[in-house]
């Protein structure tokens, strides 16, 4: 016997009947295992096994009795299911049937609606046909009633019926366009043409007859309408004949060659207009042409066209005697007349008279632009003629600190006023605008030259290239001072560059808002340039006051000094000096803190700087004396430190940049000054020394050094190749120059120990002396030099 085949159930049917399966002991979903450990977690709960196998069987036997129950009742299905499906195809049958009879019942009902319809259609078409013939037979009686009628009244000028029943005749042939073919249409047709063509040529006649001789009524309205609905230019060419004769009188009176024309009295020929458009109204012919004509705005149309034509005319062949004034007089009226115009007629159909006169004088502002460069330039001699005549030169007494120039606030006005105008001039004022800004620019850049760099004192340091260093050799030199009331000229300089400069940016912000990409600030640099330069004044004039304590220190015999007491005596004068100058010059410069910072800043350095410069001009400095200077150096770095504050009544700290600077520039002295306390017993070990206190150093600096060690100049050889090899250059390297005018001086001047020595030194010195100074300049110092040589030659 033969086993049953697997039953195959679907994956949907098995799920259902697993939901249908799920009971306290039937988990699917879970293991046997899980589901024995869930019902046993302990050895304890093994005590229920037998309630739980008693509990199992209950179920089993529960479904047993479901399983026996299904069988039972679904023994017959099939039997069902064959009887229901014979009862569903005999139901198919008759539904078949019922459409069959359904769709012969349509096609019936169909030919009867057709049949219908076909009545009602044909009754439409004869209707539509009756209508067109009924139309077309009144049109065709309108047509003819109204020919025959045109003629009548064209005989009796009833210009009244013209005007109503023209337009409908005109609209009712073209009706019959179609049909022109036809003699009848083409006869009624021509015969309509000739009516038009006598009605034009009398139209003309009597319009222009009734105006001529005043005639005014509503017949000249009638006229006009009839004027409207003729086809041709008939209405355009009337309108142009009145506004002619309107204008007649005006053309003869403001022509171009009449004297009365000139721009001094362009108010004139708008008043003429004004009066003759209030007639125009007052006596009704605004009334009398109908109002789709806008015969007033045609009228003041056609005067601006004719107006612009003869201003240009005029200005063209009288250019050489515009001035801006009279150019501003006539634009001003201009505007008014023209804003008169738009507040009676607002812009309609495209036609506005903003603008419509005013631009004619766009091509001719050059003339403003040239008057303004005259005012200008005239301005900046009067600011210069005032400063050097100390008109306008700030004193100590009226103001206790530096104030800017009255002049500077004058221009900046003046320079407003000219953009000011400039937007009330142009049509564009955007476009005038453009060349202003040309004209501001020059105006600043004149003012930085002519007013301000033009009054900036100058030193006799400034004034020759080789001052310096004739004074090296001089042992009492006079250096020219700035007197307090330059000094505070400077200052007032300096003040009015740095607010010009502020107002420059401020202007060009606003410029730039109205036109994108201006640019001023190249003449912003300039005034900047200027506070610079007034600062270098400055400096060079207090830092004068030390060059005596500075140019002392060389002259000390520093070999001889054997013990280190208090600070040299030039560092006192220094102090001194400028415990006189820089407060005075922070008091004059009290509003502008960040000036009077630079202005310490710089001087500072350049003190450092010549102090460095002078170390380097002593000779065989010993250790004692290298001491004392480096003693001295140290209080000139805590004392310039302090410089910013000195007397000062607030005692702030100096900004970093300033402390960075100062430290940079004496710390290199105090490191010069601990290489020439060096041992030069070993030469390795010095200058290993020397690299490590002066790692930026090279090797003419190195030279120098040894001079102040007062090392004899055939040694130096050995110490210079030495360096050469520890920093890793060659030995037939030449020496490399420097570019500080100090290491020049250096080089140029070695210690006098003979004839020859002597003389190489002053060639160098003229040589460099030549550098900056002019031929004839050159040629008077070399005298001096070489009569000074001689002099020096004879005591050796």
């Amino acid at each position: 016997m033969e086993e049953p085949n697997d039953l195959n159930l679907s994956d949907t049917v098995m799920s259902e009947i697993k939901g249908m399966c799920v009971t306290e002991y039937s988990k699917p979903n879970m293991s046997l295992i899980a589901q024995i450990n869930e019902l046993f977690p302990t050895e304890q709960s093994l005590t229920q096994l037998d309630s739980v196998i008693a509990a199992v069987e209950g179920e089993i036997g529960e479904l047993d009795n479901e399983l026996a129950y299904l069988v039972e009742t679904n023994a017959n299905v099939s039997e069902r299911g064959e009887e229901a499906l014979k009862h569903a195809q005999k139901a198919m049958v008759e539904l078949e049937k019922s459409i069959g009879s359904i769709r012969e019942r349509t096609k019936s009902s169909d030919e009867i609606v057709r049949e219908m319809t076909r009545d009602i259609k044909q009754l439409d078409i004869a209707k539509r046909n009756l209508t067109a013939s009924i139309t077309t037979l009144h049109h065709l009686h309108i047509l003819l009633t109204g020919v025959e009628s045109l003629g009548a009244w064209v005989e009796k000028k009833d210009y009244s019926s013209i005007a109503r029943q023209l337009p409908a005749i005109l609209n009712v042939l073209q009706l019959f366009d179609a049909y022109k073919e036809s003699e009848q249409i083409a006869n009624l047709s021509e015969q309509l043409d000739k009516f038009k063509s006598s009605l034009t040529i009398q139209l003309a006649r009597d319009l222009k007859n009734a105006f001529q001789t005043g005639q005014l009524s509503d017949r000249i309205t009638d006229m006009c309408r009839v004027a409207a609905a003729l086809e041709g230019n008939v209405k355009e060419n009337f309108v142009k004949w009145f506004i002619e004769q309107q204008l007649s009188e005006y053309c003869i009176i403001y022509a171009d060659n009449e004297e009365g024309a000139w721009l001094d009295k362009v108010d004139d020929r708008y008043k003429w207009f004004v009066r003759k458009l209030t007639d125009f109204e007052r006596a009704g012919l605004s009334n009398i042409f109908p109002n789709d004509w806008h015969m007033g705005r045609r009228l003041t149309s056609e005067f601006c066209i004719v107006t612009r034509g003869i201003l240009y005319r005029i200005m063209t062949r009288r250019r050489q005697d515009l001035d801006w004034k009279l150019l501003g007089h006539a634009i001003q009226h201009t505007k008014m007349f023209e804003a008169l115009l738009t507040k009676r007629f607002p812009e309609k159909d495209g036609i506005s008279f903003e603008k419509a006169i005013w631009s004619v004088f766009d091509p001719f502002l050059d003339v403003f632009i040239n008057a303004q460069e005259k005012t200008l330039n005239e301005f900046l001699d009067t600011c210069a003629s005032k400063i050097r005549s100390g008109e306008e030169k700030p004193t100590r007494e009226s103001s206790t600190h530096a104030v800017p120039f009255p002049s500077s606030a004058d221009m900046f006005l003046l320079l407003k006023k000219v953009i000011t105008e400039s937007s009330k001039l142009s049509s564009e004022p955007d476009a005038l605008i453009r060349d202003v800004i040309g004209v501001v620019r020059v105006c600043l850049r004149g003012y930085a030259t002519s007013c301000l760099i033009a009054f900036l004192p100058s030193l006799g340091s400034q004034q020759s290239g080789a001052a310096n260093l004739f004074s090296l050799i001089r042992e009492e030199v006079a250096y020219p001072r700035l007197t307090p009331d330059q000094q505070f000229l400077v200052c007032c300089i300096l003040a009015t560059a740095d607010w010009c400069a502020e107002t420059s940016i401020q202007l060009q912000e606003k410029l730039a808002q109205r036109i994108p990409g201006v640019d001023i600030t190249q003449e912003t640099e300039a005034f900047y340039s200027i506070t610079n330069q007034s600062l270098l004044v400055l400096v060079q004039d207090v830092e004068s006051t030390c060059d005596a304590a500075l140019q002392s220190i060389s002259k000390v015999n520093w070999s001889s000094v054997d013990c280190v007491g208090d600070e040299s005596p030039f560092i006192g004068a220094m102090r001194a000096h400028l415990r006189q100058a820089v407060p005075l010059v922070r008091d004059m410069l009290s509003d502008r803190r960040k000036y009077f910072a630079h202005f310490c800043l710089k001087l500072a350095t350049q003190l450092a700087h010549k102090f460095v410069g002078s170390l380097f001009r002593c000779r065989a400095i010993s250790t004692h004396g290298a001491e004392q200077l480096l003693l001295d150096t140290h209080s000139l770095k805590t004392f310039l430190l302090s410089v910013p504050s000195i007397d000062s009544v607030i005692n702030s700290k100096p900004p970093t940049a300033y402390v960075t600077s100062v430290n940079a520039a004496l710390t290199k002295a105090e490191m010069i000054l601990k290489v020439v306390m060096c041992s030069l017993d070993t030469v390795d070990e010095f200058v290993e020394q020397y690299i490590k206190l002066l790692p930026a150093s090279d090797a003419a600096e190195m030279q120098k050094v040894l001079e102040m060690k007062g090392v004899k100049r055939q040694e130096h050889s050995a110490v210079l190749n030495t360096y050469r090899i520890k920093i890793g250059a060659s030995g037939s390297d030449p020496i490399p120059p420097s570019n500080s005018l100090t290491s020049r001086i250096g080089g140029a001047l070695p210690t006098v120990g003979s004839a020859a020595s002597v003389s190489e030194a002053f060639n160098a010195v003229v040589s460099l002396a030549a550098d900056g100074l002019s031929d004839q300049t050159v040629t008077s110092s070399i005298d001096k030099l070489k009569r000074f040589e001689r002099l020096v030659k004879r005591q050796l």
